[in-house]
């Protein structure tokens, strides 16, 4: 009985801590998943070495709002968000654009920059993602980090459904690069073998009571171990202002 409390209280402690066996010798790489509130923003500033977070801009209002549909809107802006942002931490920021488009790109684009230098944060610590890389080349230009959000689980496509899916995404890496390609680590090895030379921003927001414990700490150390990954998103196991 003695020996079970000690078990659950390891893992319940280990769920909680920042830092898995998986991440050492890479905390630069850590950065924390779906910070959308600044209780969590206040948390995880401190603990890792970025964030990413949601963000919907408004063309009417001329505003960013931190959210994650179909997540109810709470009124953060990304102007509140960005001056919680402590300077001496140099906070990576990870911006996953939910709607950029053809008819919000130029607008949101001269919005972000004004909030950047308004909040004297440095441009080459925040990343803009979008599932349209076409809207995403101004962004590069005006050197913020871009990348590509590639379409999710390949490894459920079927051989001839992969191999299409792939050459679509190389032509929209082609025609329009950006500074990285990101996507959930499932599909790790295939864009690994695929576009081995792509940067790459991985996210694998498993908690620690699942059935792939194991199977996440070999694939995490092996997408870690890789030069070309240079960011993985992990889940923040604690209730602080969780949406």
């Amino acid at each position: 009985m003695v020996l079970f409390i000690f078990i659950i209280a390891t893992l319940y402690v280990y769920h909680r801590i920042p830092f898995k066996f998986d991440f050492m010798g890479y905390s630069e790489k850590i950065w924390a998943h779906r910070v959308n509130s600044i209780p969590k923003l206040e948390y995880t500033q401190k603990k890792y070495a970025g964030v990413e977070l949601d963000i919907l801009y408004d063309l009417k209002s001329n505003t960013f709002d931190v959210n994650h549909p179909p997540a109810e809107s709470i009124g953060l802006t990304l102007d509140n968000y960005f001056s919680t942002i402590k300077k001496t931490n140099n906070l990576g920021v990870w911006l996953d654009f939910k709607n950029l488009s053809n008819e919000n790109a130029q607008q949101s684009l001269i919005k972000l920059k004004e909030l950047i230098k308004k909040h004297n944060l440095n441009s080459n610590d925040i990343v803009v993602e979008s599932q349209s890389p076409e809207f995403l080349v101004d962004f590069k230009n005006e050197e913020l980090k871009t990348s590509y959000y590639l379409p999710t689980f390949l490894n459920r496509l079927s051989e001839e459904e992969l191999k299409q899916k792939l050459q679509e995404i190389k032509t929209k890496i082609a025609n329009h690069p950006t500074t990285a390609i990101s996507t959930n680590i499932v599909d790790y090895s295939i864009i690994a073998k695929h576009f081995p030379n792509e940067t790459k921003y991985l996210w694998n927001i498993d908690g620690v009571y699942n059935t792939r414990i194991i199977y996440n700490f070999f694939l995490n150390r092996e997408a870690l171990n890789d030069p070309k990954v240079l960011i993985l998103l992990v889940k923040v196991n604690r209730g602080i202002g969780n949406r």
